[in-house]
């Protein structure tokens, strides 16, 4: 007979990573509390109003807002930078058509750490410049698998334009207005990073390890393509279509939750009141909205979102709505397909990915943590006649 652990007898304690606190950390602070979100001790609420994405990218990887100068500089890094490698579009090309953006840029990453060969990872002042292509390539990897997604020629990007407009001009073909590239300004600053999410921990547990840059986002990528991390926004935008269909949002609604049903984009981990990016979300897809337009997405998942408040209120519950219930309907309004909607948010997301691959940099430990052995011990081997 196999034996139990002494050690583990009558023991019920339960292990949750959630009360861990794993690292320390000065890129975001997420106050879950009062709702809201800081990068290096700036509201993202004062970002979203005032910066544009080079200058929080640079705020995040850095830990300080730019200068002109350096400003200048970084954007023109970004540019010099963002060129399509032939090799990695050529392995894009040979993907089935309709395949995950998502799942494109993680191989994509993969494939830059096969041509980016220089073995500089190590040096402190060479990591700015390696992050930095990091970011670059990634609107380029994205917007070619979408457009390889839709069947259309692939387009390379314009020195002429910012890293956002250019991000739209690739997707589409066309240079976006500045009301369209704003929102989408703003969409990627406000997603950029939230603390240790599953992505960012595996970023900074793969670099623990010394790996290389491209290693590190990419596996992040893979912990973001899970059902559990990404893709709320889509599913929101289903959710939305069913309620446009059904002639009654409200009635929808409430069906749905007393059926045991979950409305997609609401509730959260951490925030016990309004997630402060679903307020700013919420303002983009009003700014999008034309105000005689019939059946807004803004007005039916404002009747879901009231419906819903008074269900969970009954039932004492503190559920809000999250960042994907509005982001989903503003990249629709954005004319972008659905099926990019994660993948727009991990290009918003690597830059946190990068600040943290940086920091971890400065002081690196191993991410090796212990676990518990819950299993059986001295359980003999029974030969293969026997069994």
């Amino acid at each position: 007979m196999s034996q139990q652990d002494p050690s583990k007898q009558n023991d019920e304690l339960k292990y949750n990573m959630q009360d861990m606190i794993v690292d320390t950390t000065g890129i975001s602070w997420v106050d879950g509390v009062n709702g809201r979100l800081f990068y290096r001790g700036i509201n993202i609420a004062e970002l979203a109003a005032h910066a544009t994405f080079e200058e929080t990218a640079w705020l995040l990887l850095t830990g300080k807002l730019p200068t002109k100068s350096r400003l200048e500089g970084f954007q023109w890094g970004l540019s010099n930078m963002s060129h399509s490698q032939e090799k990695v579009i050529r392995i894009i090309e040979e993907f089935p058509q309709h395949s995950n953006p998502l799942l494109v840029l993680q191989t994509g990453l993969s494939s830059l750490a096969c041509i980016d060969r220089e073995d500089e990872y190590l040096e402190e002042e060479n990591h700015i410049e390696k992050v930095m292509r990091v970011i670059a390539q990634t609107p380029v990897i994205l917007s070619a698998a979408y457009r390889h997604y839709l069947g259309v020629p692939l387009l390379e990007p314009r020195s002429d334009l910012t890293f956002v407009e250019n991000f739209i001009y690739m997707l589409f073909g066309n240079i976006p207005s500045k009301n369209q590239s704003r929102c989408m300004e703003i969409a990627l600053i406000i997603q950029m990073d939230h603390g240790f999410t599953p992505s960012t921990f595996t970023a900074r547990a793969v670099a623990s390890t010394f790996s290389n840059f491209y290693s590190a986002t990419s596996a992040a990528v893979g912990a973001l393509s899970g059902a559990l991390h990404g893709g709320a926004s889509e599913l929101t935008i289903d959710m939305l279509k069913k309620a446009k269909l059904s002639g009654n949002p409200v009635k929808y609604t409430r069906e749905l939750l007393n059926s045991g049903g979950k409305i997609m984009g609401m509730g959260h981990r951490v925030y016990k009141t309004l997630d402060p990016r679903a307020v700013i979300f919420k303002d983009l897809l009003t700014q999008l909205t034309q105000k005689d337009e019939k059946d807004s997405d803004l007005k039916i998942l404002s009747e879901i979102e009231e419906e819903a408040r008074k269900y969970f209120k009954e039932k004492m519950l503190p559920v809000h709505v999250n960042v994907d219930f509005w982001s989903g309907a503003v990249y629709k309004k954005l004319g972008i397909h659905p099926v990019l909607y994660s993948a727009i948010f991990a290009a918003a997301r690597m830059v946190g990915w990068c600040a943290h691959i940086l920091e971890l940099r400065q002081n690196n430990k191993v991410y090796s943590p212990n676990s518990k052995y819950i299993g059986d011990i001295n359980v003999p081997y029974i030969p293969i006649e026997q069994r």
